[in-house]
């Protein structure tokens, strides 16, 4: 289930490709709902994020970068070596015959003090916000974040911000969308270069050996500040709605998130979809595209994150590709706030097992009771099937009450979903279509069982969670998310040690609190595939209330 934070990412799986997508059929025949298993390894930054705006955590303070004039001569100086066209004669390989008892290198580097990695934060004059962490590694990660998404469509242009999405990496004032797509491929960066759209952030980002970050930088602004929308090009990239509907109802754990929000915010913010559909077709147009980026692309909205980048090389590069260049100006827009309606909401779908989810209101990003509801979370745990690795989830709740106890579930795990004014939590489950109103049963009779935490199990559940929280910023991707959307929501960062310490101060009586508050509020159940067994709405919401 799509968050603001982490779930573009995922802890390692054989299953999943290298974009976070599930590789062919194998994911469906090993029954490992893919977006479960994301959403309990990847809820820290949500939980930390929320846990930034808390006194406990200092203010964020940023160095300014103002804008200057260079000289261009100067500024060329300082680029990397990069031909547009390569044409190399084969040569002979020098290290044949080398045996590995002998050092191939003609000039070895220079040995470096290592130093622990932190962040460090800029801003510059026209408002966007610039933050890093170099861990020396050898690849960077560059983000463009924009806090722009599907909940701030209307009517008049549905789809627009997965439209935008589409439009990326495409013609700008600067290259023409063949000269952009052969530097990526010079770069070697092709294959990562991407512009995904959420409910509430959009984000450019791409992977790129660290001596090209300069080349990079102007590239991705230049997708946000001087984009051409040429009409041929507008009308290429439409033909690839309907590849979008048709790789969404192929995969069932992303059409049950859709399913989930747009029952949970009914007709409103959250609840309208980041994909677009065929009757989004007559709102792509360069127009309609211009004016959403002029009413909500200004750099005041914008954050440029790097992982594995100099943070000077970082901010002079970005105020040079805004130095020349009026920015789009900030525009007041209308902030409507997520009204949770709850509902039921349930496809049939082509998918051989059942895949449900019930959730219930949860904290939105930035209040105090987000650690305990990620306590909860992680209380409640998840398991499959097919994995019992030490680890794994193997002893927690879900585990032990659901998946253990019939063999007809595939896989359950536990969410929580926070966004600016908004959350969602609750348990998503895989079972075999006959067996689902057992599973929904078992689901929603742990959930009610969540007022009680002893000592002992919260103690271990702080345990569980700052050592997956600790141990995923090794991930240079998840720690650029991480980043990225606390910075947007925020506008400051808390590290993983800032959390550790709210996770410490969390009492026994404040998870009961929450878990009491949570269920006393309305639930949401989406369902997808075969679900011709999923129990009536009003049986679960009895269910729910029985705590």
């Amino acid at each position: 289930l799509k968050s603001p934070f982490w779930l573009q990412s995922h802890l390692y799986d054989p299953l999943v490709g290298p974009h976070g997508r599930a590789i062919g059929a194998l994911s469906n025949m090993l029954r490992i709902p893919r977006a479960a298993k994301n959403i309990q390894a990847v809820v820290a930054c949500a939980r930390r994020a929320a846990g930034t705006q808390a006194s406990q955590v200092p203010a964020t303070a940023f160095a300014p970068v103002k804008f200057q004039k260079e000289n261009v001569e100067d500024v060329m100086a300082e680029l990397p070596a990069f031909n547009f066209y390569e044409m190399k004669e084969p040569v002979a390989n020098p290290y044949k015959g080398s045996t590995l008892d002998k050092s191939i290198l003609l000039d070895p580097p220079e040995a470096k003090a290592l130093a622990a990695p932190k962040a460090e934060f800029s801003q510059l004059e026209n408002g966007m916000k610039v933050v890093s962490v170099d861990k020396g590694g050898l690849v960077a990660r560059i983000g463009l974040y924009v806090n722009a998404g599907s909940r701030f469509e209307t009517s008049a242009n549905f789809g627009v911000s997965n439209m935008v999405s589409m439009m990326s990496f495409n013609s700008t004032a600067h290259l023409s969308h063949l000269r952009t797509v052969k530097t990526l491929e010079q770069l070697g960066c092709n294959l990562t270069a991407e512009c995904k759209a959420g409910r509430e952030e959009m984000v450019y980002k791409v992977d790129v050996a660290r001596e090209f970050v300069p080349l990079v930088i102007p590239l991705l602004v230049g997708n946000v500040l001087f984009p051409r929308l040429l009409p041929w090009e507008v009308k290429a990239a439409s033909k690839k709605v309907k590849d979008v509907k048709g790789a969404l109802e192929a995969d069932p754990d992303t059409m049950v998130s859709e399913l989930l929000h747009k029952a949970a915010f009914c007709n409103n913010t959250l609840g309208l979809s980041p994909h677009a559909s065929e009757r989004c077709l007559s709102y792509f147009t360069p127009e309609t595209i211009r004016s959403f980026l002029i009413d909500h692309f200004a750099p005041e909205r914008m954050a440029l994150v790097g992982v594995n980048v100099s943070h000077t090389e970082l901010a002079k590069w970005a105020m040079r590709s805004f130095a020349d260049y009026n920015a789009i100006p900030l525009k007041q827009r209308e902030n409507a706030k997520a009204v949770y309606t709850g509902g039921d909401l349930r496809m049939e779908g082509s998918s051989p097992f059942c895949h449900a989810a019930i959730a219930l209101e949860s904290t939105p990003f930035g209040q105090k009771d987000l650690a305990p509801m990620a306590l909860l979370q992680t209380i409640l745990g998840g398991a499959s099937v097919a994995n019992s690795a030490p680890g794994s989830g193997i002893t927690s709740r879900l585990a032990m009450q659901v998946v253990k106890q019939s063999p007809y579930v595939e896989s359950c795990a536990a969410f929580n979903t926070s966004y600016s004014d908004a959350g969602l939590f609750g348990v998503y489950g895989v079972s075999q279509p006959d067996k689902a109103g057992e599973m929904c049963t078992a689901i929603a009779k742990t959930l009610t069982g969540l007022t009680s935490a002893g000592k002992d199990e919260l103690t271990k559940a702080k345990a569980m969670l700052k050592g997956n929280l600790f141990r995923q910023m090794d991930d240079d991707s998840a720690l650029m998310q991480d980043m990225g959307s606390q910075l947007l929501l925020s506008g400051t960062y808390g590290s993983p040690a800032d959390f550790a310490k709210i996770i410490d101060g969390v009492s026994e009586a404040q998870v009961a609190a929450a878990a009491k508050s949570m269920l006393s509020g309305k639930p949401t159940v989406a369902a997808f595939g075969d679900t011709h067994s999923v129990p009536h709405y009003s049986t679960l919401e009895a269910a729910l209330k029985a705590a």
